[in-house]
This record gives structure tokens, sequence and C-alpha cells, in this order.
């Protein structure tokens, strides 16, 4: 299997995720929202219901281009295209995905992924939301053997191990995964794991070990002084524990980290608001349910 690597960067940031346009060279990636579950306040759990690299698939303004019934009638008009023709050009193809995946039909979806797939070399992107279709539509193994085959070329590709943790994750192996994560951490030099280090702290929280979790966020928020990711997951964490006062405290830093003194931010901006409130309301909630406790 001859995969194309990437033609950019990974996206750092939730918003980075959200603006970093297309280019001609990789048509069908950097894939939309992909960057970071955590930081878009999704659980494994929650992404494995649907399926976080063929969500993130959604572009953003198709709810926006009408009601259900127009979006059905632009499918099954681009499905009566390709029958007829049997083929679509590929910005054509890719709206259909799009659509069938915004539809919940990820049978067909996987059918029109297909041919694109099978073409050599292929897109990382395309072959990670395939193992994830793959995964959706009942075919864990084949999804484990996609991803097994993509880490054999890129043994820390972080949606390749997001994915095998949401793979392990649906069938009952959690111990399994957070040890193989954890095996991956400890074998890479400080400063260099902070991808597979922000998914082993995501993985113990889920495992209902917060405080793990939180540590690991604060280490690696020492490792890697520049990037602001562990300061905006551990800022998170104390958003769904009530801390109120830490959460802004959090925020602060890794707004420091992002753009400097005295400068706007809107997305920490937004998070501030929203998270402060958030952990506000739970700490109330908590102190009201105190005293019913004890009666």
């Amino acid at each position: 299997m001859q995969i194309r690597a990437e033609s950019k960067a990974l996206p750092e940031t939730v918003a980075s995720s959200l603006q970093q346009p297309q280019t001609e060279h990789d048509f069908w990636g950097p894939m939309q929202g992909t960057r970071r579950i955590l930081l878009l306040g999704l659980s494994l759990l929650a992404a494995a219901s649907f399926g976080w690299l063929a969500s993130a698939w959604v572009a953003p303004q198709t709810s926006a281009r009408g009601s259900r019934v127009v979006v059905d009638k632009d499918v099954e008009d681009l499905l009566d295209t390709l029958r007829v023709n049997g083929d679509l050009p590929k910005p054509e193809r890719k709206q259909l995905i799009e659509r069938l995946l915004a539809l919940g039909r990820l049978q067909e979806a996987q059918l029109v992924v297909q041919p694109l797939w099978d073409e050599q070399p292929r897109p990382v992107s395309l072959a990670l939301l395939m193992a994830d279709l793959r995964r959706l539509n009942g075919d864990p193994d084949g999804a484990r053997a996609d991803l097994n085959q993509l880490l054999q070329l890129k043994p820390d590709l972080p949606e390749a191990l997001e994915l095998m943790v949401l793979l392990d994750w649906q069938e009952g192996r959690q111990v399994e995964a957070a040890q193989a994560l954890q095996k991956r951490f400890e074998a890479k030099e400080r400063g260099q794991r902070l991808e597979i280090g922000l998914l082993l702290a995501d993985l113990q929280r889920q495992q209902g070990d917060p405080g793990a979790a939180a540590t690991l966020y604060r280490q690696l928020a020492e490792e890697v002084p520049g990037d602001a990711r562990s300061l905006l997951a551990l800022a998170l964490l104390r958003q769904e524990e009530g801390h109120a006062e830490e959460v802004q405290a959090l925020l602060h830093q890794a707004k420091l980290r992002r753009v400097g003194p005295g400068k706007t931010d809107p997305l920490i901006d937004g998070l501030a608001a929203s998270w402060g409130l958030t952990a506000a309301r739970i700490k109330a909630s908590k102190s009201l349910r105190v005293p019913a406790e004890k009666t």
C-alpha cells in the first residue's frame, strides 16, 4: 500500500484546524475539525458514537446549504450522475461523500470512497477516513488492518493512534489501549511526545482517573512550553470538575502561549466565557447536593 504524505503540518489548535485552507496538492485534507477531540469538548465515547474522522469530513457549510430535503435531493442527483457516468469529478465526489456523511448514510459513503481508496498512492487522510468508515460499518478487523498498515509507515501519526484507541475502546480493550499508548509515550524523548501524551491523558480521563490525566497534562505543558494544547486540555478537565478560578488561570496561560501578552485571541476569549460559566454552574450544583446527601 502506498500512502501519500500530507503536504502540510498538522494543525496545532482547534482554531487553526478550522481556518486552514486546502491546497490543490492535497485535495482531501486536512479534514475539518479533526484536531483535537478533547479540545472540542468531545469524549472518546461521544466520538465513537458517530466517527470523529467521518464527522470531520462534513463541511460546516453543509447544514447551511438548505433543509434535509434539499440535501437529500442533491445526494440523489449526484448518485444518479455517478450511476450513469460511472464516475464523478473529484470535487463532486467529495461533495457527495460529505453529504452522505452528514445524512448518516455511512455504508453508501464507504462505497463512494472505495474507488478513491483503491488509487495509488492514496492520501493519508483518505486512508484514515476509510478505516473509520470500516469501523462504523461493522468491520473492525478491516479497520484495524488499515490502521496497522498506516502505523507501520507512520508510527506516531496522531489520527491513526486516536482511531486505534477508539477501535480498542469500542471492543472493550481500554486497558490494552492505555498500555500500548504508555509504552509509546515512554519510548519518545521529552518534547517529542505531546500528541501521544495528550491522547494518553484523554484516555486516563475517560477511564475515571482525572488525577493521572491532570498530572500528565502539566508534565506536557512543562515539556513543550511553547504549545498551549496541554493547558487547554487541563482547563477543560478543571471545568468539568467545577474549578472556575483555575480554568480562567489556565486559559490565561494558554492565551499567552498562543498570542503573547496584551493581544486578543477569539478562541481563548470564547472558551473563557463559556467554560467559566459551566464550571461555576457545576460548582454550584455540587454545593447544593452536599446538604441533601447528609440528610
